[in-house]
C-alpha cells in the first residue's frame, strides 16, 4: 500500500511539471520570406505594395504594408537577427502585422521582440496588442532594444498585433525576434501536484508511526 501511494504521489508531481515554452507565432524571426531574398528591402501588404503577402510568410498585414529588410540595410544590424528584420512601414506612415492562434483560459504567455528604428526618422512608436486590447508599446531608436510583456489567454483564437502608431516618410520601427509563448503551469497541474505530496506524506506518516509501535 505504502508503494502504491508513493507511486501515485510521484506520477502526480511528474505530470504537475511545468511544460516547456511552446512557441506559437510562425517566422517571428522573418527568415522564411516567401520570396527567395533581398539584398535591400521587399514590400509587401493589402494596400499599395509592391508584392501580396506570400502564403507561407505567417503574417497577416491588416494596416497598410510592410518591408522585409535586408539586416543592417536600412537601421542598425542586429548581431542575433539573421538575415532579415521587419520595417513596420512601407509605403505611407503606419503599417502593422499580425497573427491569430488559440490561447488556454487563464494561462499566462510570454510576448518578446527586439526592436529598433529605420534610419529616416526619429522615435517612432508602435502598439502591442491582443484581440484589439493594447498590451504595451515601444518607441524605436536607432539601436536595438527588448521589449517583454505578458497576457492571459482567453482559451479562444487569438490575435497579436504590432502596429505603428506614429511613424511617416516610409520609415517605422523596425522588429526581430518576435516570440509569443507559455510555459506557466495549469491550475489542474497545480491541484496535481498538491494531491501528490499530500499523498507522499500521508505514506511517510504511516511509515513512521509503524517504525515506533514496533
Amino acid at each position: 500500500m505504502k508503494s502504491t501511494l508513493v507511486l501515485a504521489a510521484l506520477g502526480a508531481l511528474a505530470f504537475a511539471a511545468p511544460v516547456a515554452a511552446a512557441e506559437l507565432l510562425t517566422n517571428g524571426d522573418f527568415e522564411a520570406t516567401g520570396f527567395g531574398g533581398t539584398g535591400g528591402y521587399y514590400n509587401l501588404g493589402n494596400v499599395g505594395a509592391d508584392h501580396p503577402v506570400p502564403a507561407d510568410f505567417g503574417w497577416a498585414v491588416p494596416v497598410n504594408n510592410v518591408d522585409i529588410v535586408a539586416n543592417g540595410v536600412y537601421g542598425p544590424y542586429l548581431a542575433s537577427g539573421g538575415a532579415y528584420s521587419l520595417d513596420l512601414v512601407g509605403y505611407g506612415a503606419t503599417g502593422g502585422i499580425s497573427q491569430t492562434f488559440n490561447t488556454v483560459a487563464g494561462k499566462t504567455y510570454t510576448v518578446k521582440f527586439d526592436y529598433s528604428s529605420n534610419n529616416g526618422i526619429d522615435n517612432p512608436t508602435a502598439d502591442v496588442s491582443v484581440d484589439g486590447g493594447s498590451i504595451g508599446g515601444v518607441t524605436g531608436s536607432h539601436s536595438w532594444q527588448s521589449f517583454t510583456t505578458t497576457f492571459v489567454g482567453t482559451g479562444a483564437a487569438t490575435t497579436f498585433a504590432i502596429t505603428e502608431v506614429y511613424g511617416g516618410g516610409n520609415a517605422g520601427v523596425f522588429l526581430d525576434n518576435v516570440s509569443v509563448s507559455g510555459a506557466v503551469p495549469e491550475p489542474a497541474s497545480w491541484a496535481l501536484m498538491i494531491t501528490g505530496l499530500g499523498l507522499a506524506c500521508a505514506a511517510l506518516r504511516r511509515r513512521s508511526a509503524k517504525a515506533l509501535a514496533a
